[in-house]
């Protein structure tokens, strides 16, 4: 009996030997017992990337884990009030209109990196540190760590990068609050409570690499509905004779009846720049800003009666990068367009026409774009301008924040070289919500042309009377049938010359065609082109005397 129960217990140890061995064995198996905890390390790391703290909540470290979890919360339901309780708009916008706080926004997200990049790192050493891995899974999860960070960091780096070029634009492009002559910064809680309208002065720049001096190549201004943001834009032509100057300014003490620094023939809207730069003691300019630039703004502020509140000015390469960076802008083209071409004022022949931008539905990128507002070839002032607003309002129409997202470094490059203006920096933030009420409200058109006053001989009065209908300040009195008859007559005494293309060797069509033109469209009117220089029910635009019904011959 007592032999059995020996025997018996022999056996039972040799079973629990052989269990052992074999378990041994099977560890042996699963490289004894080493990187078992691999799948879960990973696991805990990847999670403990995304979610702060509950890496090395997992691997026993409660205290360093629920501190950095707590932090990260908290964090998250502060940031999320705050956009909640100021608009995700405005916080935004807050965000971006501020040079101190881009860069505390930088600094922040470098340092927020580094913290971050610790963690991943802590987490994974503490949750392998008690267990074995083999060459491999090491190799592994080192890659694992490294992707981990790059996964965090690039983003974050991106927007601390964006960060720095936004607040770059801000200085190089805006006005500082404590530059010469900076404006009076706005209210922040109710920015236009004693303005109902606000006029910004648009300005094409012809100027740059190969030119000579500056000429104003495209004249707007822009009248703002701060209420409503209904937005009329009125385009000023270059040949507007004689401009005057707002009441009391020193250039209008010295051209009392308008300006004739260069006599009766060439004393023109868009020479005043070239004569204020020749005369800059007569123009009082106020500090640091362009003799040109003032004289110029001043001249369109008299001649259209509107206070002009702010300017922004671009050159031909900054309009060409614009559209470039928004990936070129769709637009059917109406007829036509030359590339090239006009008269060379230095030699008197015709500059060649190079090619054309043909009819129909097109996507142009920023050369052509540019040809598409500036061609004068077969063109008068007034359809010129027409296409120049025609282009603002389907640029605005098209501008996705993902394309200029993509393209934003570039842009702020080229703006920081070919954009100037003086809306100062602290009131960024109201403009950027009044252009989102004015893309929401629309924009009109206002061509001021010879059906509304010559512009040989403006009545600076009636054009005056014809501002303030456009932007219903005065009731609009219905046409008698001899005002209807007689509202064309002086069509054909429009004179294009430009003295200020001299330098460029462009441009437009000699005088004596486009009278020929004008005449044409009095006696042989369209139903497609109502009035020259205005956009058609159909949003085109034609030179006077142009029959769309027609085929163009080139």
């Amino acid at each position: 009996m007592a032999e059995n129960e020996s025997d018996e217990t022999d056996r039972t140890a040799g079973a629990r030997h052989k269990i052992r061995v074999s378990a041994a064995r099977n560890r042996g198996r699963h490289n004894t017992g080493k990187g078992e905890y691999f799948p879960r390390v990973v696991t805990w790391t990847t999670v403990g990337t995304f979610i702060p703290g509950v890496a090395l909540i997992a691997a026993g470290r409660k205290k360093l884990g629920g501190l950095i979890l707590g932090l990260f919360i908290a964090g998250l339901i502060v940031l999320g009030a705050f956009v909640l309780m100021t608009g995700p708009m405005k916080f935004a916008l807050s965000m971006a209109a501020s040079p101190d706080t881009l860069l505390f926004l930088a600094i922040a997200l470098g340092i927020g990196l580094a913290v971050w990049a610790a963690i991943i790192i802590v987490s994974y050493l503490v949750l392998r540190i008690p267990r074995q891995f083999t060459a491999g899974q090491r190799v592994l999860g080192g890659i694992l760590v490294v992707s981990l960070v790059v996964i965090v960091g690039l983003p974050t780096g991106v927007a601390s990068y964006y960060s720095m070029t936004q607040r770059s634009l801000l200085l190089n492009v805006f006005q500082a609050p404590d530059s010469a002559g900076s404006k009076q910064a706005l209210d922040k809680e109710d920015p236009w409570k004693d303005k109902k309208r606000v006029n910004v002065f648009l300005m094409g720049r012809d100027d740059g690499a190969g030119r000579t001096g500056v000429r104003p190549d495209t004249l707007i201004v822009a009248s703002i509905d701060t209420r409503s943001g209904e937005t009329t834009l009125f385009s000023v032509p270059r040949n507007l004779a004689f401009p005057h100057f707002p009441k009391d300014s020193s250039l209008a003490k010295h051209f009392p009846q308008g300006f004739t620094g260069y006599g009766s023939a060439e004393s023109l809207i868009n020479a005043v720049w070239t004569w204020s730069s020749e005369n800059p003691d007569l123009v009082d300019a106020p500090k640091g800003q362009e003799t040109g630039l003032y004289a110029t703004m001043q001249a369109v502020s008299g001649s259209l009666d509107l206070d002009i509140d702010y300017y922004a000015t671009v050159n031909l390469k900054g309009f060409e990068d614009v559209v470039d960076a928004i990936g070129g802008v769709k637009i059917d083209v109406e007829r036509r367009i030359p590339i090239g071409g006009g008269t060379n004022m230095k030699t008197g022949g015709k500059n060649a026409v190079t090619g054309y931008i043909e009819p129909g539905d097109q996507k142009l990128n920023g050369k052509t774009a540019l040809w598409y507002v500036r061609s004068r070839e077969g063109s008068d002032n007034y359809d010129r301008m027409c296409r120049q607003q025609r282009m603002i309002k389907t640029v605005l129409g098209q501008v996705q924040p993902a394309s200029l997202a993509t393209a934003f470094p570039r842009l702020a490059g080229s703006a920081s070289k070919n954009i100037e203006t003086d809306i100062p920096q602290q009131d960024l933030q109201a403009f950027v919500g009044l252009a989102l009420k004015a893309q929401d409200a629309g924009v009109v058109s206002a061509q001021i042309n010879n059906d509304v006053t010559s512009t040989v001989n403006p009545d600076y009065d009636e054009l005056h009377k014809w501002v303030k209908k456009k932007l219903g300040e005065e009731p609009k009195k219905p046409k008698s049938s001899e005002e209807s008859a007689g509202s064309g007559k002086e069509s054909g005494n429009d004179s294009d010359k430009e003295p200020n293309d001299e330098a460029s060797g462009e441009s437009d069509q000699p005088a004596s065609e486009e009278t020929e033109q004008a005449k044409k469209g009095e006696s042989e009117p369209t139903e497609s082109a109502p009035e020259p220089g205005e956009e058609t029910a159909d949003g085109k635009c034609y030179p006077r005397g142009y029959n769309p019904n027609e085929a163009a011959t080139p």
